[in-house]
């Protein structure tokens, strides 16, 4: 015991020879800043353009504080867009929630909100954008990425909801009419009539009779 003291000692004494070599620097002085009293978030919201041509708008997210009354109670943010004085927000909205409501620079708002996808859909007074809320890597990466234009599928005919195919009423190269019968979907013990919503030609019928669907899968094709 006596040599892991005098060893200790030793480590102890070593130590503080370090501590008076080593150069003093004084604390920087912050009393000319103002201080966050609470982290801040740096993000990228893309707002969703034609043809990939999205808009990036960097923005600065910071919680000012949180009530804590009642759970899911309301926070309040100081939102900084680039070349914008900030904007005050106060809402209990939380991720997963359809309707956002609150006051922003003290005026009362209702938004919308939907998720479609990758992309947030958010309505308000009467406009819509679609965009994703994303960190600066990621947007980046996505301004990288080459776009890929969606599948056309305005010749075919979805599933809207999986269920059972129990009939298909028409077949390969019969012209069909507006409002014509083209399939039967049978989903909660309910049967569910397919109708075409514009005339034109069957190409090819691509699910069988008895099928089990998914939603927006193909069943027939057009010309």
């Amino acid at each position: 015991h006596n040599g892991l003291v005098i060893e200790a000692q030793e480590m102890m004494g070593r130590a503080a020879e370090l501590l008076r070599l080593m150069p003093f620097k004084a604390p920087a002085d912050m009393s000319k800043f103002l201080l966050s009293p609470m982290p801040g978030l740096l993000v990228d919201v893309v707002v969703k353009g034609d043809g990939g041509a999205h808009r990036h708008v960097p923005v600065g997210v910071q919680m000012v504080a949180k009530t804590h009354a009642q759970p899911g109670g309301p926070s309040v943010l100081s939102v900084k867009v680039e070349g914008r004085a900030p904007y005050a927000i106060t809402t209990d909205w939380q991720f997963g929630g359809i309707r956002a409501a609150g006051s922003c620079n003290g005026q009362a708002f209702t938004a919308q909100i939907e998720r479609q996808g990758l992309w947030l859909r958010v309505a308000h007074n009467g406009l819509a954008i679609e965009a994703q809320v994303m960190g600066e890597r990621a947007a980046a990466l996505l301004r990288l990425m080459p776009f890929k234009a969606p599948a056309d599928l305005r010749k075919f005919l979805l599933s809207p909801m999986p269920g059972l195919l129990v009939d298909v009423a028409v077949v390969p190269g019969q012209a069909v009419q507006a409002g014509e019968r083209l399939a039967v979907i049978e989903a909660m013990k309910m049967e569910n009539i397919l109708t075409a919503s514009q005339d034109g030609v069957v190409k090819e019928v691509l699910a069988s009779k008895g099928e089990s669907l998914a939603v927006d899968q193909p069943i027939l094709a057009f010309n």
